[in-house]
């Protein structure tokens, strides 16, 4: 196997779309920091001929425009696995938008496989293990990116083309291809929507029904809560307060910072006065609530 080829200056991104303009097929992959940023971003996008695998650094790049021109190019079939977020992504960060895509998990949904995590299917069709545990949740954007990363992020689109053509060629055989066109073409035209919150959510959360009514009122104050210091601090919520100690506060809510302390769970920031306070605030704040109803 060839070395990853690295794109981090717009002028070897322009000759790598030169390039890519004369093959018939591309895999494309991308790599984000949700798991860590509120606001996600793309981090990396790797691109695949069969002859070599790149990786394309955005931050380093700086104008990723030169990429507009293939995406669009409908000579050109751009093969993605699970596409939704990939081009949801690119076309919130980047405006790029799609025409003639390929999507290898649409297709093994299609043809009935069981699993349709890329890591099985490579697994299966190519006997290659992919370690996706220890890196779909590593932070993309931190930099600079260790040989390791770049390895594993090749892997994501080193194998797609000649699995398209074996899914392909299955599609055709089952009379399933027009089907898995009209999944692709809609793949192509979803529109991306900003980040939404909704306060009620709240009870999905894993024992929010279990809670009693107090509970519940608290939960939502919290998340309520979580949700602002996310956006404010741009990290995923569960890295302000995790799901399982939301729970373990609103069913012992604290009476004071020793109590909120011994919570499990419970972030080092908020076994101190300020954090704590806020926390304790919103808890009396249910209370004194629900003492008021009781009064009516």
């Amino acid at each position: 196997m060839k070395p990853v080829i690295v794109i981090e200056k717009l002028a070897d991104l322009v000759h790598l779309v030169e390039a890519l303009t004369g093959h018939e097929f591309i895999a494309i992959d991308t790599e984000s920091n949700s798991f860590y940023a509120y606001f996600e971003k793309v981090c990396l996008i790797q691109i695949s001929t069969l002859e070599e695998d790149y990786v394309i650094d955005p931050f380093s790049v700086g104008d990723l425009s030169p990429l507009k021109d293939i995406l669009k190019n409908q000579g050109v079939e751009k093969i993605f696995h699970a596409s939704s977020n990939d081009v949801l992504g690119l076309k919130r960060d980047f405006g790029f938008e799609f025409q003639n895509v390929f999507d290898t998990a649409v297709s093994c949904k299609l043809l009935g496989y069981k699993h349709l995590g890329l890591a099985k299917i490579i697994d299966q069709h190519f006997g290659v293990s992919l370690n996706k545990k220890k890196w779909q949740r590593c932070d993309w954007g931190k930099r600079p990116l260790t040989r390791e990363q770049l390895d594993y992020a090749r892997f994501d689109t080193h194998f797609l083309i000649p699995l398209r053509h074996m899914l392909a060629e299955n599609l055709i055989a089952k009379d399933l291809i027009d089907a898995a066109k009209e999944a692709f073409e809609r793949a192509c035209l979803q529109a991306f929507q900003g980040k939404s919150f909704h306060p009620d959510a709240f009870i999905q959360i894993k024992g929010a029904r279990l809670l009693d009514d107090l509970g519940k009122k608290v939960l939502k104050a919290l998340y309520r809560y979580r949700e602002e210091q996310a956006r404010h601090r741009n990290r995923a919520p569960f890295r302000i307060i995790s799901n399982e100690a939301l729970i373990r506060i609103a069913q012992q809510r604290p009476k004071d910072i020793k109590e909120i302390a011994a919570i499990k769970g419970i972030p080092r920031s908020y076994h101190h006065n300020r954090g704590a306070q806020r926390l304790l605030s919103l808890i009396r704040k249910c209370q004194g609530n629900e003492d008021e109803a009781l009064q009516q």
